[in-house]
C-alpha cells in the first residue's frame, strides 16, 4: 500500500531526516564539551563518547532481524523516543554510571531511527519517478543539516546553555518521531513477512545474486571517501601548515553538495539512464582525478582544486549505492540489507583513513609526501577496473531488473 501522494511521502522522508540529522549533529559537535562541564575527566570522556557512538552505530546490527518483523512507522517511534530519553537522562542523571546508561539508551535510539528511517526512504522511492533524485534530496538534506545543527550547538554551548542543547535535541527527536509516525500511520503496511527473526537472514542477504560485488563495490567507494577527513586533514594542518584554513575546505564541500547534488544527479541519470554501475565507474575516474590534481597543484591552491573534484564524485556515488542495494533486494528484508550495508561503508570508511594516514605518514618520513596522491590515484583506477570486471559491465544481468 503506498501513499495516497507520492511527493508527501517524500516530503515526509526528508523532513524526518533533517529533523533528526540536526539534533544528531548538534549532540556530536557539543558532547565532549558538555560532558566536560559536568566534571568528568579527560579518560572518561573518551570512554563516555566511545559507548556512545558505538552504541549509535553498531546497535543496529543484532537488531535489524526484529526491525524487518514490524512496521519502520513503529520503529521511528521507538527509535527517536529511547534517543529523547536518553538525551533528557543525560542531563538529569549524575555520576559515571548513569550517564553511560543515558549514553547508551540515546545511541541505541538513535541506531534504531538511522535504519528505520533508511527503511521509510526505501518505501518512498518505490512510489516516486527517480530513486536517484529521492536520495540526492535527502544527502542534501544531511548536509543542510550538518550546516545548521553543528554551529547552533556550539553558539547555545559558548553561552552556557547546556540544558538547551540536550533538552532541545531530545524534543527534536520526539517531534520528530511523532510527525513522521503520524505522516506514514496508514501509508505503510505491516511487514507481510511474518517468519521469527533470525541472524540467518544476514546470511540469506549476503547470498542474494549480485551482493557480494555491491558491497565489495560500495567498499571501494567508502574507502576513497575516507580520505577526505583523514588525508586531507593531515595535508592541510601538516604539510601545508595551514590548519585555521582547514574548516573552509570542509565548509566548500558541504555547500557544493547543498548547491549542485541535484543538478549533478539529473546529469547523471541521463548519461547513465539503465547503467547505474556506470555511474559509479565514473565516480571512481573523478576520484582519480581529483587526487592527481591534488599532486600537480601546489599549494592551498590544488587542496581547493581536490575537494571541488571530491565533492563531484561524491555527489554522483552516495545517492546511487541506495539505488543500487534496491535493485537488489526489492521489498523484503530491507533492515538487514541496510544493516549489511552499513558495515561494508564503516569498514571502507575506516580501513581507507587507516591506510590514507599510515601511507601519507610514511611518505612524508621518505620525504616524498607527494606521491600519496599518485598511489591514491593508483588505487581509484584499480577499483574502477575491478568494478567493471565485477559487475560485468554497462549491464550486469544479476543487477539489471528495478534499477531506475
Amino acid at each position: 500500500m503506498g501513499p495516497a501522494n507520492p511527493t508527501s511521502g517524500m516530503t515526509g522522508v526528508v523532513g524526518h531526516y533533517f529533523m533528526t540529522s540536526v539534533g544528531y549533529f548538534g549532540m556530536l559537535s557539543s558532547l565532549v564539551v558538555i560532558l566536560d562541564t559536568q566534571g568528568f575527566s579527560a579518560g572518561q570522556i573518551a570512554l563516555l563518547v566511545s559507548a556512545f557512538t558505538c552504541a549509535s552505530k553498531v546497535a543496529k546490527v543484532p537488531l535489524a532481524p526484529w526491525l524487518d518483523r514490524i512496521s519502520p512507522r513503529w520503529s521511528v517511534l521507538l527509535g527517536c523516543g529511547l534517543a529523547a530519553l536518553g538525551f533528557i537522562g543525560l542531563h538529569a542523571g549524575h555520576g559515571l554510571f548513569l550517564t553511560v546508561a543515558a549514553l547508551l539508551l540515546a545511541g541505541v535510539g538513535i541506531s534504531v531511527n538511522a535504519l528505520a528511517s533508511k527503511q521509510l526512504a526505501a518505501f518512498a522511492s518505490d512510489h516516486v519517478e527517480s530513486r536517484a533524485t529521492m536520495f540526492s534530496v535527502l544527502n542534501v538534506a544531511v548536509n543542510v543539516s550538518s550546516a545548521v545543527g553543528a554551529p547552533l550547538a556550539l553558539w547555545l554551548v559558548d553561552r552556557h546553555l547546556y540544558p538547551c542543547v540536550t533538552y532541545g535535541v531530545a524534543a527534536v527527536y520526539l517531534i520528530a518521531g511523532l510527525v513522521t509516525g503520524m505522516t506514514f500511520w496508514k501509508s505503510i503496511t505491516p511487514p507481510a513477512v511474518r517468519a521469527a527473526p533470525s541472524w540467518r537472514t544476514y546470511w540469506h542477504v549476503f547470498k542474494l545474486p549480485g551482493m557480494r560485488p555491491f558491497l565489495l563495490v560500495n567498499y571501494f567507494g567508502w574507502f576513497l571517501y575516507g580520505q577526505l577527513f583523514n588525508v586531507l586533514a593531515l595535508h592541510v594542518s601538516g604539510t601545508l601548515q595551514s590548519p585555521g584554513r582547514l574548516g573552509w575546505l570542509y565548509t566548500l564541500n558541504a555547500l557544493l553538495v547543498i548547491t549542485l547534488q541535484l543538478g549533478v544527479t539529473r546529469v547523471s541519470e541521463r548519461l547513465h539512464a539503465g547503467r547505474p554501475f556506470l555511474a559509479v565507474q565514473m565516480s571512481y575516474a573523478i576520484y582519480l582525478i581529483a587526487f592527481v590534481a591534488a599532486y600537480l597543484v601546489p599549494g592551498y591552491e590544488g587542496a581547493i582544486v581536490f575537494v571541488v573534484l571530491f565533492s563531484l564524485a561524491e555527489m554522483i556515488f552516495v545517492p546511487r549505492v541506495d539505488v543500487l542495494l534496491l535493485g537488489l533486494i526489492g521489498q523484503d528484508n530491507r533492515a538487514v540489507a541496510y544493516s549489511v550495508l552499513s558495515i561494508s561503508t564503516a569498514l571502507g570508511e575506516a580501513s581507507g583513513g587507516g591506510f590514507g594516514l599510515m601511507s601519507y605518514r610514511w611518505l612524508s618520513n621518505l620525504g616524498h609526501h607527494d606521491a600519496f596522491w599518485l598511489l591514491a590515484a593508483g588505487l581509484a583506477l584499480l577499483f574502477a577496473i575491478a568494478t567493471r570486471r565485477m559487475t560485468g559491465g554497462a549491464h550486469p544481468p544479476a543487477l539489471a531488473p528495478a534499477f531506475r
